[in-house]
C-alpha cells in the first residue's frame, strides 16, 4: 500500500512538473534567446522529449518481459544526440511528441506491478527503476525551466538526470 502511494505521489509530481514546463515551452520559451551552455530552450526541450520516450521504453519493454532499455553512451552525447535526432521537428511537433510521450508515461507507470523494477541501463552500466527515474524526472524538469526563465544554469540534485547527485564524480 505504502509504494502505490508512493508512486501516486510521483505521479502527481510528475504530472505537475512536466505540464508547467510544456507551458514554459510554448509561452515563453518559445522565443527565449536564453542559452544553457551551448543548448537553447528548443535543444532543451528535444532533450526532455527525449528522455521521457526512453523511460517509456524501457518501462513498456520490461512490463511485457523484455530487456530495460539500454543507452550506450554518456547522458551529454546522448543529450546532444537527441537534439541532433529531433533537429526537423518544429516547435508544435516537439510539444505534441512530449505531450504523447508524457501521457503513456504516465498511463504506463500507473498500470507497473513493480516500480522497482530496472527499465534503463546507463552508458556506465549503472540501472535505473522506475521508481529511481521517477523521483528525478520531476525535478529536473522543473530545474531546467527555472535555469531557463533566469539564464543561471541549477546543479540542483536533480541535475543531469540525479546521476551527479546518485553518483559523486559520475554522471
Amino acid at each position: 500500500m505504502a509504494a502505490t502511494q508512493q508512486l501516486e505521489d510521483l505521479v502527481g509530481t510528475l504530472e505537475q512538473s512536466v505540464g508547467s514546463g510544456l507551458a514554459y515551452f510554448e509561452g515563453p520559451g518559445s522565443t527565449s534567446k536564453v542559452k544553457l551552455g551551448r543548448y537553447g530552450p528548443r535543444e532543451i526541450l528535444c532533450q526532455m522529449v527525449w528522455w521521457h520516450q526512453v523511460t517509456l521504453e524501457g518501462l513498456e519493454s520490461v512490463a511485457s518481459g523484455g530487456a530495460p532499455y539500454r543507452i550506450y553512451a554518456s547522458v551529454d552525447e546522448m543529450n546532444a544526440r537527441a537534439v541532433g535526432r529531433f533537429a526537423a521537428k518544429n516547435l508544435q511537433q516537439l510539444l505534441a511528441m512530449g505531450r504523447e510521450a508524457h501521457t503513456k508515461l504516465v498511463k504506463a507507470a500507473q498500470a507497473c506491478s513493480d516500480p522497482s523494477a530496472v527499465i534503463l541501463v546507463m552508458g556506465d552500466g549503472q540501472s535505473r527503476s522506475l521508481q529511481q527515474r521517477l523521483e528525478v524526472i520531476a525535478p529536473h524538469w522543473q530545474e531546467q525551466v527555472k535555469a531557463l526563465q533566469t539564464g543561471v544554469e541549477d546543479t540542483g540534485p536533480a541535475h543531469k538526470f540525479g546521476y551527479a547527485a546518485q553518483n559523486p564524480g559520475q554522471r
